[in-house]
């Protein structure tokens, strides 16, 4: 992510997402075989109005690159009101899932 993204961005979004943000769900696949790794993981800071989650994917030793999916996002001023951010959180995790399973169809 630094080479594509700058070190300042990639440094801001792992603050976010893996120190600063601990509350927020993410869920990774790992592939050592082909060095290779899928994320689901909030894209957006936790001050914005709508949140969303993004699924962001490691090809085998060429860069980063976020997945174009179905936008997975709620309100969390309105916590209880359908998506919540559990539903959007495994409707992530299903695409990414189904990401995977092409992927897998073409190795």
């Amino acid at each position: 992510m630094c080479a594509q993204s700058g070190e300042q961005s990639a440094a801001l979004y792992a603050a976010g997402l893996f120190t600063e943000d601990r509350r927020r769900p993410i869920a990774q696949w790992h592939n050592p075989a082909y060095a290779a790794a899928l994320l689901v993981a909030p894209e957006t800071s936790p001050e914005w109005p709508v949140q969303r989650f993004g699924i962001f994917y490691a090809p085998p030793d060429s860069g980063f690159v976020r997945v174009h999916s179905a936008p997975h996002e709620w309100n969390p001023r309105q916590p209880r009101k359908s998506p919540t951010e559990h539903e959007a959180f495994l409707a992530a995790i299903a695409e990414a899932e189904r990401f995977l399973q092409v992927e897998m169809d073409f190795v």
